[in-house]
């Protein structure tokens, strides 16, 4: 089985809670004989190609120089590099800018979107994000399988 973890900013776990997630679970999937693969920004201190059995896939992410909206694109040139793989299940962790991206999904992968709890209800974020986090777990939901 081939395997994608998209969603992160790579392992080994550098940065916060999906990564950690994305770190146990790709080792544990690889010690079980699954092919896994996970997109790593390309400013991650892991340079190689593998780690621990695990693939790594490094993917330009402009985020140090334009800031958060910088994840959007990051996003989209994972999921662009994913459609010219034969992925059997493309593991999206979190929704916030992937999901305006949802129609570009490879359409032969089982998409499995882990969506992190509801990010539209929480305060921190003001009106116009909340209602953008809304719509983008909607989208999330309907592009994927599960």
């Amino acid at each position: 089985m081939k395997i994608a973890i998209l969603g992160t900013r790579g392992v080994p776990n550098r940065y916060g809670g999906f990564e950690q997630f994305a770190q146990y679970l790709s080792l544990g999937l690889a010690w079980l004989g699954a092919d896994v693969w996970v997109y790593n920004s390309h400013d991650h201190p892991h340079k190689e190609k593998k780690w621990q059995g695990v693939n790594i896939i490094h993917r330009f992410d402009p985020e140090r120089y334009i800031g958060a909206s910088g994840q959007f694109i990051y996003d989209l040139n994972c999921i662009l590099h994913s459609r010219r793989r034969d992925f059997d299940i493309i593991l999206q962790l979190g929704y916030t800018t992937s999901t305006i991206w949802h129609w570009l999904l490879p359409r032969k992968s089982l998409i499995v979107t882990n969506m992190d709890g509801l990010e539209w209800k929480r305060s921190k974020y003001g009106k116009l994000l909340q209602r953008f986090l809304r719509h983008a777990e909607r989208w999330a939901v309907k592009s994927s399988h599960r």
